[in-house]
């Protein structure tokens, strides 16, 4: 018939243990303690704690990368790549403009290329000492005003010029001179060239030029 045993059984057994063997018992029974603790409770907790803060730092991470691409697509969402050349060209037009405005006020000063050639030739005929030898028409040179612009925007000047020669008198030579200088709109001679034949007679060739914002011929 087998024995059995109950708690006061064993408790009355381990109260007949002497001191030094309750200790080791007591010690033996923490360890097995401990050892079942941290292999079933402590080490399953400590790594899914381990576990769960890399994944709160991929998460972090994660976030981080996302706030940054966030504020990327907000700053490119707000650029303009042709802004920079579209506020540039806008200087420049306006500046066309300016000087476009400000030549043709001036210009308006001046006569025109189409009366030049008529004009001149009755300034001429006024004075009856000097007589039309030739007037020679030469094509329009283009002045640039804005090198900066681009080709379209370029705003070009035209100096139309002509060269007048005639002979007669050295003094009505002086007075036509005049003449031109006094006009209410005014015209540029320059290149003057006076040929001495027996005084008071001499040949003079002038180059008389005018400014416009057109390309046109002279007295086209």
């Amino acid at each position: 018939m087998s024995k059995s045993f109950n708690v006061a059984d064993l408790i009355h057994w381990y109260d007949q243990r002497q001191l030094r063997e309750r200790l080791l018992l007591v010690l033996c029974c923490a360890a097995v303690v401990y050892v079942l603790w941290d292999a079933l409770i402590a080490t399953p907790l400590l790594a899914k704690a381990r576990q769960g803060q890399q994944e709160l730092l991929q998460a972090q991470t994660d976030i981080a990368d996302l706030t940054a691409q966030k504020t990327i697509l907000e700053a490119r969402k707000g650029f303009d790549p042709d802004r920079e050349n579209r506020d540039r060209l806008a200087v420049l037009t306006a500046e066309n403009e300016r000087v476009r405005l400000s030549l043709a006020e001036n210009v308006a000063d001046l006569v025109s290329p189409r009366e030049m050639p008529e004009l001149l030739k009755a300034l001429l005929n006024k004075q009856k000492k000097l007589t039309l030898v030739s007037l020679e028409n030469f094509a329009p040179e283009p002045l640039q005003i804005s090198p900066q612009a681009t080709d379209q925007q370029t705003l070009a000047l035209y100096r139309h010029a002509m060269q007048m020669e005639f002979s007669g008198d050295y003094l009505a030579t002086l007075t036509y001179l005049r003449s031109l200088d006094d006009l209410p709109r005014r015209l540029v001679w320059d290149d003057l060239e006076i040929e001495t034949q027996t005084y008071p007679k001499a040949t003079v060739r002038v180059t008389i030029h005018t400014l416009s914002l057109e390309k046109g011929w002279i007295g086209g």
